[in-house]
C-alpha cells in the first residue's frame, strides 16, 4: 500500500455538539489544545503514525477520541476508539461477633460498574447473601455477608479472605482478617452487656433519684410545719436552735420523715443489689 500524502494529523475528543480539539501534529511539529496541556502529550510524533498519552485518567476523559489524517488530495481518513473509565473503592471486611454462638462477616467493594465480591474460602462460607446499592453517580457498592456458627470454626485462628474485581479476569484486590479460634474469647475482659442491664441500670437511677426527691419534699414539709409552729410559740417562749423543735413536731410530721428515709435506704440497697 503506497503511504498517503498525509499534511495533519489531528485527535478530536468527541462530545454532545461539536467535537473538542485535543491535540495535531504536522511538518511544524506537535501541538496540545491550551484545555488539554499538562494532561495529554503525544507518544509516537509522526504523520503516519500518531498516538497520544492521556495522564491522570478521570471520568471527565470519558469519551471517544477520533483521529484525522488530513491527506492531499483525498481529503480526511478518520479512525475512532473509546476510553471508558473504571472505579474501584475497596475492598473493606467486618467482622463481628453477633453472640457467643455466631459470627458475621461483610465484605464491602464500590466500583463502575458493578464490582465480583467473593469470598476466597467458598466452603466455610457457603450461606452467603448479596445486597447491591447503586449511588447517583453511578457508582454501585456490591456487599456480601455470611454468618459463621462458631462450632463450624476450627480449634485455632482463621484467616477469612474477600476478592473483588470489575470483570471476570480484570485485576483483582484482597483483604483479609483473621477470626480468633473457637475456644478463645475474642473480646477477652470485656463483659458482655445485655439489654436487661440497660434497663436494670437505668431504673436504678430513676428509683434514687425518685427516692431523694419524695425526701426533699418531706423535709421541706417538716421545716415549714416547724416555722408555723414556732411563730405560735414565739408569743409565749424563746427557742434558741430549730432543731430542738424537732422534738416538739407531731407525730404525724415524725412518721412523714420516717417514710421518705425508709424509701431513700429501699432505693439505695436496690441499686446496690441491680
Amino acid at each position: 500500500m503506497t503511504p498517503k500524502d498525509v499534511r495533519q494529523v489531528t485527535w478530536q475528543k468527541m462530545t454532545t455538539g461539536a467535537n473538542e480539539n485535543v491535540a495535531t501534529y504536522s511538518k511544524r511539529g506537535p501541538n496540545v489544545n491550551l484545555h488539554f496541556k499538562g494532561k495529554v502529550e503525544f507518544e509516537d510524533e509522526g504523520l503516519q503514525n500518531c498516538s497520544i498519552i492521556i495522564r491522570g485518567v478521570s471520568r471527565g476523559d470519558e469519551s471517544c477520541y477520533k483521529c484525522l489524517f488530513n491527506t492531499f488530495p483525498d481529503g480526511a481518513i478518520s479512525g475512532t476508539t473509546c476510553l471508558q473509565v473504571n472505579e474501584l473503592y475497596g475492598p473493606s471486611l467486618l467482622i463481628t461477633q453477633t453472640n457467643n454462638s455466631h459470627t458475621t462477616l461483610s465484605c464491602s467493594a464500590t466500583g463502575r460498574p458493578a464490582p465480583i465480591v467473593t469470598w476466597e474460602d467458598r466452603e466455610i462460607l457457603e450461606n452467603s447473601t448479596m445486597a447491591n446499592v447503586t449511588h447517583p453517580n453511578g457508582t454501585v457498592t456490591v456487599t456480601i455477608t455470611s454468618t459463621l456458627a462458631a462450632f463450624s470454626l476450627p480449634d485455632k485462628d482463621t484467616r477469612v479472605g474477600c476478592m473483588v474485581s470489575l470483570f471476570s479476569g480484570g485485576v483483582t484486590k484482597n483483604v483479609s482478617m483473621v477470626i480468633p479460634a473457637s475456644n478463645q474469647a475474642p473480646f477477652a475482659g470485656l463483659p458482655e452487656v445485655t439489654d436487661g442491664d440497660r434497663i436494670s441500670g437505668k431504673r436504678t437511677v430513676i428509683g434514687a433519684v425518685m427516692g431523694s426527691l419524695c425526701f426533699i419534699a418531706v423535709c421541706c414539709g417538716a421545716v415549714a410545719l416547724w416555722c408555723k409552729q414556732r411563730n405560735k410559740m414565739r408569743r409565749t417562749t424563746t427557742i434558741s436552735s430549730p432543731f430542738k423543735m424537732l422534738h416538739s413536731l407531731s407525730s404525724s410530721a415524725k412518721r412523714m420523715m420516717q417514710q421518705a428515709q425508709d424509701v431513700v435506704e429501699k432505693n439505695l440497697l436496690e441499686s446496690y443489689e441491680n
